[in-house]
């Protein structure tokens, strides 16, 4: 029965996310293949379900609406749906091995239900608060409310369809979004599929856990970073134009990021920032993405006034931010501290090993590869961030590493190392 449901569930997310808006995507950009085409699909949707939840409607009309918005995609798209078909035929040995990863996936998810320590207190009950119709003004009454929603609303819409509504089946979306990402970073490859399909394996190997996905909503920001990364390559690596696919799927990413965690936003800004310093676009739509992603904050700042919700940080760790508070909090014991679980984080992160490897050979080879400047940006902005929100918490810093928010953190933020990979391996030139 469990195989069953799983079944089920998965084929739902291929054939939901395999619909495309009534705009053909091909018109955004006519290099795309079917996995790019799924990428901007889960994008679009997601931002669908979670705009139609500011509208303080129930998940019964969020879903009636977006089964009505998918129906009519497929009326408006019918030889679209036939172009699928013939693409799968094109690379059927890399979509199936996929779609066989994400089945075997799920099925250790359906027999691993233990919910994480935050997802108990903080994010089931924001999806319960869905699940059982409520709306995003009765938000205030579950702990938290100013964390932000979107993986919450994400697990209990997924929950609702399932045949058999089980509430690991919710969850089992963030595998499917976690295989595609992994997937569309492999793409960045540009050798064969079968070599393709053995460094998704190696990638899947090196990063799946169980506690990735118990509840917690870091695998969503690391989904979301990894689409994030491979918009930045084919901008920033490959020097190419920006499409107007690129532009909608990059601000999408950003305003996903900023409704899934409080430090999302923050991610967002460094995404743009990113782009902002390392692409050849012209000034002033570096300008524009950085005032849209601004305006989105400024979205989820004023809807959370108007539904009466918080908007504060957590004040257990941060109650204190006045300049002399903060300085004081800047002692040579802490630095130490926080350096030393950083290091050993770093090691424990097998995305991040695998970078320095392959850092370590291009340096040796004389194969630097100054292209990947951005690389080293976005992660110094990362780890300048995650510094400082732990140098300047009022909690206990052994406290705070041992509870793996900071193993969490890093891992979320790691997607990027691979294309440190990728972009060595396409500068051999292989013909593999």
């Amino acid at each position: 029965m469990e195989i069953a449901n799983i079944f089920f569930q998965v084929t739902i997310f291929v054939l939901f996310f395999s619909i495309s808006f009534p705009f053909l995507v091909s018109k955004f950009d006519n290099n795309l293949n079917y996995l790019d085409q799924l990428v901007f699909n889960i994008i679009i949707q997601i931002n669908l379900i979670l705009f139609l939840s500011f509208l303080n409607v129930s998940l019964k009309t969020i879903l009636i609406v977006y089964f009505i918005y998918l129906s009519i995609c497929v009326l408006f798209q019918l030889k679209n749906i036939i172009k699928i078909k013939l693409i799968f035929k094109k690379d059927n040995y890399f979509y199936l091995f996929l779609l066989i990863i994400c089945l075997v996936l799920c099925l250790d998810i359906s027999y691993s239900l233990t919910l994480g320590w935050d997802a108990q207190k903080f994010w089931i009950p924001k999806a319960l608060n869905f699940y059982n119709y409520e709306t995003i003004d009765n938000l205030s009454n579950v702990p938290n409310p100013q964390y932000p929603f979107l993986g919450s609303l994400l697990w209990a819409t997924f929950w609702k369809i399932s045949f058999f509504p089980e509430e690991y089946t919710g969850r089992l979306v963030y595998v499917f979004l976690y295989c595609v990402s992994l997937a569309s970073l492999t793409e960045t490859l540009k050798l064969s599929s079968t070599i393709k399909i053995i460094f998704f394996t190696i990638l899947i190997l090196l990063s799946y856990n169980y506690i990735r996905f118990d509840g917690h909503q870091d695998i969503l920001i690391f989904c979301l970073i990894s689409i994030g990364a491979k918009t930045l390559y084919t901008i920033i690596s490959d020097n190419q134009k920006i499409s107007l696919y690129q532009t909608v799927l990059l601000i999408l990413i950003c305003n996903a990021l900023i409704w899934t965690k409080q430090e999302g936003t923050v991610y967002a800004f460094i995404i743009i920032f990113t782009l902002f310093f390392f692409s050849k676009i012209f000034l002033y739509k570096r300008i524009v993405f950085l005032g849209l992603v601004i305006l989105l904050f400024s979205a989820r700042i004023f809807i959370y006034k108007f539904y009466n919700l918080e908007v504060s940080l957590n004040s257990c760790c941060w109650s204190d931010l006045s300049l002399n508070a903060l300085i004081e909090k800047f002692t040579f014991d802490r630095i130490i501290t926080i350096i030393k679980f950083f290091l050993f984080i770093f090691l424990k992160n097998s995305f991040f090993l695998l970078g320095l490897v392959f850092l370590i050979i291009s340096f040796f080879s004389n194969n630097i590869l100054k292209k990947d400047m951005y690389i080293y940006f976005f992660y110094l902005m990362i780890y300048g961030f995650i510094f400082s929100a732990y140098i300047t918490s009022e909690l206990d810093l052994i406290f705070m590493f041992k509870s793996g928010g900071l193993d969490r953190l890093i891992f979320s933020s790691s997607p990027l190392y691979i294309l440190i990979v990728t972009r060595y391996i396409n500068a051999q030139n292989l013909k593999i």
